[in-house]
């Protein structure tokens, strides 16, 4: 198992390799937008660090990490924005990728994936139709295998 306490991340790094790996095709579709304003949001970036990051990765400038993120903030980070994938996007490659790419950046392994994943069925449940909870299940069942195929190809290039 991934030691998960290694995690050593900054806020404006994390977005900036998002905002990256969303233009790697040259266009953003409006999931890979929701999901980078969602990813803005959760990891609470002031209000012109968003513009500033992705004027950053087009001129190709560098810019700072920013405030490193602690351990169980990744952690909600993550199943937040695994919830807005799941909830308000058609989940395309682009969009997968994005969730697959936080995975990796926070160092979140199959078992604590899984974790997360049944904690944010069992939040879902409580909170929408069951009609909706089984689709939403579904939708799930279908990414995690998704996200952790590319995570496994991200850590056997690494």
């Amino acid at each position: 198992m991934d030691n998960v306490t290694q995690v050593s991340v900054g806020r404006v790094g994390v977005f900036k390799g998002a905002v990256s790996l969303a233009l790697q095709d040259g266009l953003l579709t409006n999931g890979e937008k929701r999901m980078l304003v969602k990813l803005s949001h959760t990891l609470k970036l002031d209000e012109d660090e968003p513009k500033a990051v992705y004027d950053a990765v087009i001129s190709g400038k560098e810019i700072g990490r920013g405030e490193e993120l602690a351990l169980e903030e990744t952690r909600r980070i993550y199943e937040q924005m695994l919830e807005a994938f799941l909830l308000h996007t058609d989940r395309s490659e682009g969009e997968v990728l994005l969730v697959a790419y936080l995975r990796h950046t926070f160092s979140i392994d199959d078992a604590e994936h899984r974790a997360i994943a049944r904690s944010l069925d069992r939040t879902l449940e409580q909170v929408v139709h069951r009609t909706v909870t089984e689709d939403i299940r579904m939708r799930l069942d279908d990414s995690m295998e998704r996200i952790s195929s590319i995570v496994d190809e991200f850590r056997v290039k690494n």
